[in-house]
C-alpha cells in the first residue's frame, strides 16, 4: 500500500511539474496564493526570452485584495507582472482553462519593456504570493 500511495504521489507531482514546465499564452493557472484568496488565478499573457533574463513570464494576476496605499481602494487584479520562469514554475498548482486570445497588457508591459530597455527593471524572480506581499509594503506612485 505504502508504494502505491509512493506512485501516486510522484505521479501526481510529474504531472503537475510536466503541465507548468510547457507554460503557453492564454493558458489560466491556479497558484499558490496569499491567505484569503484560494480562488486568485494567474493568466499567461505573453513568453519572452532575454540573455540577461532568461525566460520571462508575463502575466495577470486575478481575484486578488490589496489596498492601495495612495487611494485607498481595494485592488483586484494587476493587469501586468513580469517574471523569470522558475518563479511562476514554482507558484503555479493546476492549469484551469486555455484561451485563443488574452487580456489587454500593452500598457504595462510597455512601461516594464521601456524600463527595462534603460537598465531599470527586470522580472521577478519570488513567487507570485511573496512577490504580492513585497508589493504591500513598497512605495507606490502616482503614474503622472
Amino acid at each position: 500500500m505504502r508504494h502505491l500511495i509512493t506512485f501516486l504521489l510522484l505521479t501526481a507531482f510529474s504531472f503537475a511539474f510536466a503541465n507548468a514546465s510547457n507554460l503557453q499564452e492564454g493558458q489560466v493557472w491556479a497558484y499558490t496564493t496569499r491567505p484569503d484568496e484560494s480562488d486568485s488565478t494567474l493568466t499567461v499573457l505573453k513568453i519572452e526570452q532575454y540573455k540577461d533574463l532568461g525566460q520571462v513570464i508575463h502575466v495577470r494576476i486575478d481575484g486578488i485584495r490589496m489596498r492601495n496605499p495612495l487611494k485607498g481602494n481595494i485592488v483586484t487584479d494587476i493587469p501586468h507582472l513580469p517574471f523569470r520562469s522558475a518563479a511562476i514554475q514554482r507558484s503555479v498548482t493546476k492549469l484551469l482553462r486555455r484561451s485563443s486570445s488574452v487580456p489587454n497588457f500593452k500598457e504595462g508591459y510597455d512601461t516594464w519593456r521601456e524600463a527595462y530597455d534603460a537598465g531599470k527593471a527586470g522580472a521577478f524572480e519570488t513567487d507570485v504570493a511573496a512577490t504580492l506581499n513585497a508589493m504591500l509594503g513598497a512605495a507606490w506612485e502616482e503614474k503622472k
